[in-house]
């Protein structure tokens, strides 16, 4: 599975047409997305280690709907591929995907955070 790097983690206009454009509910829902990726994460780093599919689809996919809602599609797509892992029962690949997964939501938590804080 080849997976390209992005350089844009999340598409402002996307997130804002998702929260009817209003800037206020975007940086809040930014702030609620902080708060609540890390321990999803975490459930996705455990369920990949201890190969636990079901665990690893529920958890990509309430992450994965966290991040199409703030358009952060690429880290979206990898949630994606994770998520589907999951339900085919299928972890070949696992790995790799969360490594890149983990990279690309380090991108999204900048730029996050910099929306949360009003940038």
């Amino acid at each position: 599975m080849e997976i390209s790097k992005q350089l844009v983690s999340f598409n402002r206009s996307t997130a804002l047409e998702r929260v009817g454009g209003d800037e206020d509910l975007l940086r809040e829902v930014a702030e609620i997305y902080l708060a609540e990726y890390p321990p999803l994460l975490d459930k996705i780093r455990s369920a990949v280690s201890s190969k636990d599919c079901d665990a690893l689809q529920r958890s990509a996919h309430t992450l994965k709907g966290s991040l199409a809602i703030l358009g952060a599609e690429p880290a979206a797509a990898l949630a994606l591929s994770l998520e589907t892992q999951g339900r085919q029962n299928h972890l070949d690949s696992a790995d790799e995907i969360l490594s890149h997964l983990e990279e690309e939501l380090i991108r999204v938590h900048h730029e996050m955070h910099a929306l949360a804080e009003g940038s």
